[in-house]
C-alpha cells in the first residue's frame, strides 16, 4: 500500500484509540481448544519426539492470540492530514494527506468482521465499530477506518479539506 508518512509535529483535532471486542478473547481461545486437541493428538499418535512437537502445535495455535488481542486502530486527524496505525500490523504510522484525498464519506459495514482487510473497494481498518468514514484518495484505494465516532471525524476530516484548498 502507497501511503506515506508524513511530518507529526501538529496538534490533533481528532483523535481516537479503538481495541478489539472485549468478547473476542474468550471466543477465540474456545474456538482454538478443538484445533489444539485434535493437533496434539495426531502429533501423539505418530510417536515422533512427543513432548517438544507437543510444546509446537500448543504455540502454534495459541501463540497468535495474545498478538491479535492487543491490536488498536489509533486514527488521528492534524493539521495535515488524516494519520492512522492498526498495531501490531503497522510498524507505523500511516499518512493521507488532505490534498489526496478527493471524498469522504460516513460509511457503515457488516457487522462481526473485524482486523484489517483488503477489499475489492479498498482497504478497511476495523476493530470494534460498524460505523465509519471511507476515505476515496486521488490516486490509490479507498479506505474504511471503523470510528465509534464517525460524525466528528469526518467533520473533522472535511474541515481540514476546507482549510488546505482555501489556503
Amino acid at each position: 500500500m502507497a501511503i506515506e508518512r508524513g511530518p507529526t509535529g501538529t496538534d490533533p483535532t481528532f483523535e481516537e484509540h479503538q481495541s478489539l471486542p472485549s468478547w473476542l478473547g474468550p471466543a477465540l481461545v474456545a474456538l482454538s481448544i478443538p484445533a489444539l486437541v485434535v493437533a496434539l493428538v495426531a502429533v501423539l499418535e505418530t510417536g515422533g519426539p512427543t513432548l517438544r512437537a507437543a510444546g509446537l502445535v500448543v504455540v502454534a495455535v495459541m501463540g497468535p492470540i495474545p498478538l491479535i488481542l492487543r491490536s488498536t486502530l489509533r486514527t488521528t486527524v492534524r493539521d495535515d492530514g488524516v494519520y492512522f496505525r492498526f498495531t501490531p500490523f503497522h510498524w507505523s504510522e500511516r499518512y493521507i494527506s488532505f490534498e489526496e484525498i478527493e471524498a469522504v464519506r460516513r460509511s457503515e459495514r457488516r457487522a462481526y468482521q473485524y482486523g484489517l482487510r483488503r477489499t475489492r473497494w479498498g482497504w478497511e481498518y476495523r476493530p470494534n465499530a460498524s460505523d465509519g468514514v471511507e476515505i476515496h484518495r486521488t490516486n490509490g484505494p479507498a479506505i474504511f477506518l471503523g470510528s465509534e465516532q464517525p460524525h466528528e471525524l469526518r467533520q473533522a476530516i472535511e474541515s481540514g479539506m476546507r482549510r488546505t484548498r482555501s489556503g
